[in-house]
């Protein structure tokens, strides 16, 4: 189970960088993740649940930004993997499994996610001539469904 929560949560960090981190920091401060005494018990203190859920609500508003650059450029796919790694870890962890595994897992599924949806959206609007923004807040829809079916208990 955790091979897909990792894939799951990883890709929504493709597109949404802040989106994984506040899904796992939730379940964890919920204890629907357990993360207790492992390296990545902060994620689920309440200030940084908090915290990551601000900052996953600035980057849904900040990704329709005109000046936002492209989730493709160095800098923005390095975040993605670095929270696409960070939250397969997490994942790894609280099923008793190997954290660099999930590792892999969360990065890889974040930056092949994080190419595919920027190409998949560009297609989508010059196709069916649907606004860019309609197009990215449907893109939004799906990072938070996926991000909460993935840390519900019922994904256990």
């Amino acid at each position: 189970m955790s091979t897909g929560k990792a894939l799951a949560l990883g890709a929504i960090s493709g597109l949404r960088s802040a989106s994984g981190p506040a899904f796992v920091g939730r379940a964890a401060n919920r204890g629907d993740m357990d993360l207790d005494g492992t390296t990545l018990a902060f994620l689920g203190s309440p200030f940084l649940s908090k915290a990551l859920t601000l900052a996953q609500l600035g980057e849904l508003v900040g990704d329709k930004l005109p000046a936002t650059p492209s989730r493709t450029a160095w800098p923005p796919i390095l975040g993605r993997a670095v929270s696409g790694g960070l939250v397969g870890a997490a994942t790894f962890l609280s099923e008793g499994r190997r954290a660099a595994t999930g590792a892999i897992f969360g990065c890889s599924a974040a930056v092949a996610a994080a190419f595919a949806a920027e190409n998949l959206r560009a297609l989508v609007v010059e196709k069916s001539g649907l606004p860019d923004l309609g197009v990215a807040v449907a893109e939004d829809a799906v990072v938070l469904l996926v991000g909460s079916r993935a840390t519900s208990k019922a994904a256990r």
